[in-house]
């Protein structure tokens, strides 16, 4: 091997390595910038992510003073509720007792009037006193959805009537009402006290 074609050998060689070298530079530098965007997507992700947790924090805070709020106005309609069931309970009778006022106020008038001396009330006065009585009270019961049940003469109900004897009857059909013992009474409807009656056999 003459010596122009060692040079030439080595010049090919350290030409080749230059190239390497320059590629191998290129591949470094398209690396590291791969690395560097890569690094600027991580940074951009990490602002992301914490203005998200702070958007997300705002939300949770607005949130727990909803619910707050919320508990706290149940519990007052909870408390509201139980004050007017309360007031309810304890007035609800409030009309009809003043309705029942005047019944007591005829009562005491005719006791009183014959409590005083040098009066004398026959008999007739005093049943018509109780007549008026009677019809001032049954006009509050009614006014107060309180109906009168007194059924004599009519077919036996269990639902409304309450059997304390049978009798023979030939004039009437059998489970008819005789006679009425004790009158029954509905209070809108519903069944307060049955009327305690006789039936027919």
């Amino acid at each position: 091997m003459n010596e122009e074609t060692g040079k030439k050998e080595v010049g090919n060689e350290l030409e080749n390595e230059f190239e390497n070298t320059v590629e191998t530079d290129q591949a470094v530098e398209e690396i590291l910038n791969e690395i560097d965007e890569t690094e600027e997507n991580i940074e951009e992700i990490e602002a992301e992510i914490v203005e998200k947790q702070a958007d997300l924090g705002k939300e949770i805070s607005v949130l727990k003073d909803e619910i707050i709020r919320m508990r706290a106005e149940a519990d007052n309609v909870r408390k509201r509720n139980a004050r007017e069931l309360d007031n309810l309970r304890k007035f609800s009778l409030d009309k009809f007792a003043k309705a029942l006022i005047p019944v007591a106020d005829s009562m005491d008038k005719e006791l009183e009037a014959n409590a005083k001396d040098g009066i004398q009330m026959t008999v007739e006065q005093m049943v018509e006193g109780t007549i008026m009585t009677q019809k001032v009270l049954l006009k509050v019961l009614n006014d107060n959805g309180v109906e009168v049940i007194n059924p004599e003469g009519e077919k036996f109900n269990p639902e409304f009537h309450e059997a304390m004897t049978q009798i023979p009857s030939p004039e009437l059909e059998p489970n008819t009402i005789v006679d009425v013992f004790q009158k029954g009474y509905l209070l809108n409807g519903r069944l307060v006290r049955p009327a305690m009656v006789v039936v027919s056999k």
